[in-house]
């Protein structure tokens, strides 16, 4: 009998010990409903920037699309925003209310009236971004689903360019189009050359792609008018169009030869080429070391920098100004165009107001180290397809309250001759500049 009960009370022993080590093992021990949780186990993280690529990788590439998940306590569909009409426009008395949607079927006269900058905060979405944006890095749940975080996956990207804990002191995306492969070679011939002139500066480059337009050539919908892509970026879409299995060949011998493209899966066109900067925040964001450098660069592949005057530019503002601001050629009174025969043609739908918010223009911009997170979250919270890139940039900026600082040597298309006549170098300018 003493034997029997010696079995039974070890037996017992033995059961609590397992359920006190099953209690304390990690990532089993139970949390109260209201307690908050500090760190998500890696299997379960749904959270922006990724700790690591390999976090988001799958067989087709890197799905970079925000992985964000509501606050159980709230409902996933909300009404539209509504605005109290006397908040928008001056002078207007009553209580009326109007959202975003219905602003770009007001008359016109509503609008010598409106209210700078009020009115730029009725962009969608209107929800506390900086709030959302502190809980999306630290994987906690949001309280507003984002509107825009549409699919996008990188298929391929550089292996020498944040790759490996590969460090520069300037990583550089050139922003170029699928079939420009004549311009991303006169761009390295460039580099290589500008290298050699400052041997101190570590660079790295890439080019950001997106995949070929598989039917449709030079001819584009712009909210109901069409339009032909004028100059040679219509010219290039016309000859290769439907030529989708050549373009490919010609894209995957560049990866092969040169390791230096950031291809993405939407289709690259001048009308996506906010899907463009979407996809290249999203990649500096995960792939880059956010710490070595203080800023990243964006440039036009038409467009060249003078490194040796880049570099003094880096020093030139305060580490915490330059790791939080975005620099460029900084445009504050440029007007939305409205005729439907203009390649820059925005609709009343689009944006309904005329003067636009501040942006950098979009020939290119240094976006600081610590604000590139933020801005690759609230990507996802600002309403893009179609939005001109260089405007989508100003309004996350708004969004977020991040400073803009206008760069006196850096130069716009043709602005060189224009505004400098050869009285000082030029920063960034055109190719022809530089050459």
């Amino acid at each position: 009998m003493k034997c029997d009960y010696m079995v039974y009370f070890l037996l017992v022993g033995l059961f609590f010990l397992i359920i006190i080590i099953l209690l304390n093992k990690p990532g089993l021990a139970y949390i109260e409903k209201d307690e908050a949780v500090d760190e998500i186990p890696a299997s379960l993280t749904c959270k922006w920037p990724p700790s690591t690529p390999k976090d988001f990788h799958s067989e087709g590439g890197y799905n970079i699309t925000l992985c964000v998940r509501l606050d159980p306590r709230l409902s996933p569909t909300r009404k539209p925003k509504k605005y109290p009409l006397s908040y928008v426009f001056r002078n207007w008395k009553g209580r009326s209310i109007i959202s975003f949607e219905e602003l770009g079927r007001l008359s016109r006269r509503f609008w010598k009236l409106v209210r700078y900058p009020e009115v730029y905060r009725t962009y969608p979405q209107d929800v506390p971004l900086k709030q959302i944006v502190k809980a999306v890095k630290a994987g906690l749940p949001v309280t507003d689903m984002p509107k825009y975080n549409f699919p996008i996956r990188i298929l391929k990207t550089s292996k020498s360019v944040c790759s490996n804990s590969t460090k520069h002191d300037l990583v550089i995306v050139v922003k170029s189009g699928i079939l420009g492969w004549d311009a991303r070679t006169a761009f390295r011939e460039f580099m290589e050359r500008d290298r050699a002139r400052s041997p101190k500066l570590k660079v790295g480059v890439v080019f950001s792609l997106g995949l070929p337009r598989k039917h449709g050539g030079r001819l584009f919908n712009r909210e109901g008018n069409i339009i032909s892509l004028p100059e040679i970026g219509g010219d290039m879409l016309k000859q290769f169009d439907g030529k989708y299995d050549a373009v490919m060949e010609r894209i995957n011998w560049e990866i092969e030869n040169y390791d230096d493209i950031v291809l993405a899966d939407y289709e690259d066109t001048y009308y996506n080429l906010t899907w463009k900067t979407v996809t290249n925040l999203r990649w500096l964001s995960a792939f880059c070391n956010k710490y070595h450098a203080n800023t990243f660069m964006i440039i036009d592949d038409d467009h060249r920098m003078n490194l040796s005057m880049v570099a003094p530019f880096l020093k030139s503002a305060s580490t915490e100004q330059m790791r939080k601001s975005i620099f460029g050629f900084i445009a504050n009174y440029d007007k939305a165009l409205r005729s439907p025969s203009e390649k820059w043609y925005l609709s009343y739908r689009e944006f309904p107001w005329d003067l636009m918010y501040q942006y950098p223009r979009g020939f290119s911009q240094f976006i600081g180290a610590d604000i590139i997170d933020d801005m690759a979250i609230a990507s996802a919270y600002t309403r893009y397809n179609y939005a001109p890139e260089d405007v989508y940039l100003g309004m996350v900026a708004f969004k977020l309250g991040v400073e803009l600082h206008n760069v006196d040597s850096m130069y716009d298309h043709g602005q060189y001759a224009i505004m400098n006549t050869g009285k000082q170098p030029a920063m960034v300018a055109r190719r022809d500049y530089f050459e």
